[in-house]
């Protein structure tokens, strides 16, 4: 019987992509938010909870918002958590770190991260860090909106896979209720965000549109920490001066206006953001 001979060609057919965390990947969860909108509700509880605590339902049962994130980023692996907070008394910042240390510094490498001043989302992530010097990659998400985070991982692949300092996860089925939908638009392969009109009040000419896919913001973004950070010193450096930094509606849509690669990975689910009472009404909220 004569043997065949394999060709390299073919050998390297035979391959996949490892699905899973890398070591030493650490969870960046933003909760240093007023929750101004909450507050302006009649409510007693929301005008006196700290936004990320208010009690939501949950398959695990009734738990503060940023327990569900906690315990979702414990459960597909993440041994690394990082909670970004801030001094500013409405935030409830001993409040929100008196209970992540409870919740999970037992099953985790918990660190606290709270800013002296008001940073914005991009800015907070860029201080954490800076204090996190090992970390090969960093997964943000805010911690009231509630990503599908078991898919993740396979974010975490793709983003890996490309050259892209963040990728914004997104979704096409953002379900009834999403706010700020189909603000964002793909490549015609979905790999890249190519327009980003989140939380700006402007359109697309119809023209620029085709073959283009209409998506919306899921909240989570990954970062590859130095090109992040040195992308992020680049935009600080053009500011006025220094301030806020958010990192949805204004450093991602800059960057890619200055033509660096945005990556896009599409969660096909939808990613509610609980933000407003009339969000977190519809969700399902538990009493405390």
């Amino acid at each position: 019987m004569t043997e065949r001979s394999t060709t390299p060609t073919t050998v390297q057919y035979y391959t996949s992509t490892l699905i899973r965390l890398p070591e030493r990947a650490v969870a960046l969860v933003l909760a240093g938010g007023r929750g101004t909108r909450l507050r302006a509700a009649h409510d007693p509880e929301l005008r006196s909870t700290p936004k990320v605590l208010v009690p939501i339902d949950t398959t695990n049962g009734p738990m503060p918002m940023l327990g569900h994130a906690l315990t979702q980023l414990i459960a597909i692996g993440v041994r690394r958590i990082a909670v970004l907070t801030s001094s500013d008394p409405a935030t409830g910042a001993q409040d929100v770190e008196a209970y992540a240390h409870t919740h999970c510094a037992r099953q985790v490498e918990l660190t606290i991260h709270r800013e002296h001043q008001p940073l914005g989302t991009a800015g907070a992530a860029y201080a954490a860090l800076a204090n996190l010097p090992d970390t090969p990659l960093a997964v943000l998400l805010p911690a009231d909106t509630l990503i599908p985070v078991a898919l993740l991982p396979a974010a975490v692949a793709a983003h890996r896979a490309r050259p892209a300092a963040v990728t914004w996860t997104v979704t096409t089925s953002p379900g009834p209720g999403a706010q700020n939908t189909g603000r964002l638009f793909l490549s015609p392969g979905g790999e890249q965000v190519v327009h980003a009109l989140e939380g700006v009040n402007a359109t697309l000419p119809a023209g620029t549109r085709q073959n283009l896919r209409q998506a919306t913001s899921a909240g989570a973004v990954i970062i590859t920490p130095g090109r992040f950070c040195a992308l992020f010193e680049e935009y600080a450096q053009r500011l006025a001066g220094p301030g806020e930094a958010d990192l949805y509606r204004q450093f991602m849509p800059w960057a890619i206006s200055q033509g660096h690669t945005v990556g896009a990975y599409d969660l096909r689910a939808p990613a509610p953001d609980l933000g407003t009472p009339e969000r977190l009404a519809a969700f399902g909220r538990t009493a405390a």
